[in-house]
């Protein structure tokens, strides 16, 4: 746990992000991106827990992208194909409902919680 703590506190310094998505401690809210609040959802199952985010954005989907790709695998995610990332049997899929919309859908296992 020290390990991903260390690293965390290096990315902080690396990349500048004010936030992180809810109910997680280690997936960064991009600067320029605006969680929309009432959409949030969480589920806890016995397998884990469900959660689904959307958040506003003037930047293009590639900027996220690029970000995401850059930080999650910084962070020990692993991309498994287009805006798909898995780490350990956790998952993050990003896409973009509508222009100027990134929508976060995470899969945490009851493992890693």
């Amino acid at each position: 746990m020290k390990f991903w703590a260390f690293l965390i506190c290096i990315f902080c310094a690396s990349f500048s992000w004010a936030d992180f998505l809810p109910q997680t401690d280690d997936i960064p809210l991009m600067e320029g991106l605006t969680l929309k609040q009432t959409d949030d959802v969480a589920f806890d199952t016995p397998a884990g827990q469900i959660l689904v985010f959307e958040a506003t954005t003037k930047s293009s989907p590639d900027s996220v992208r690029s970000f995401y790709a850059k930080t999650l695998t910084a962070l020990g995610w692993t991309w498994k194909k287009k805006d798909t990332y898995v780490r350990g049997a956790d998952t993050l899929e990003l896409s973009f409902p509508t222009a100027g919309t990134v929508r976060f859908d995470i899969t945490l296992s009851s493992s890693n919680r």
